[in-house]
């Protein structure tokens, strides 16, 4: 399954976070291929999430403080979107929680009395 634009953008936030990494590095810990890395990379230059820094006879990449807040907030919004799925779930448990104990007494009688 093809992941969308905000998947990749919040994965290459995330690799970004730890350290400044090259380019290569990026693309492999990503698994996004170079073309469309440099595009994705050049939005999150564009917006000031990401910052290019000279390193050596290269450049290293390297989050900025708005690209940590962004991350943030995509990683929060990632895990409320996973709790409202489970929620239900939950709730559901509870309802049903009280009724199985209250069958299980009968349950067990009945085992006893077939023994």
């Amino acid at each position: 399954m093809s992941r969308s634009k905000l998947e990749k953008y919040l994965s290459i936030l995330e690799v970004s976070v730890s350290n400044t990494q090259r380019f290569e590095d990026i693309s492999f810990k990503t698994k996004i291929e170079c073309g469309s890395l440099k595009r994705l990379m050049n939005f999150l230059i564009s917006h000031k999430l990401i910052e290019e820094r000279p390193f050596d006879e290269g450049v290293v990449y390297a989050i900025t403080d708005r690209g940590i807040a962004v991350f943030k907030t995509l990683r929060a919004k990632e895990y409320f979107k996973r709790i409202r799925t489970i929620l239900p779930v939950v709730d559901e448990a509870k309802e049903v929680s009280p009724l199985l104990s209250k069958q299980a007494p009968e349950a067990k009688g009945e085992t006893e009395s077939t023994q």
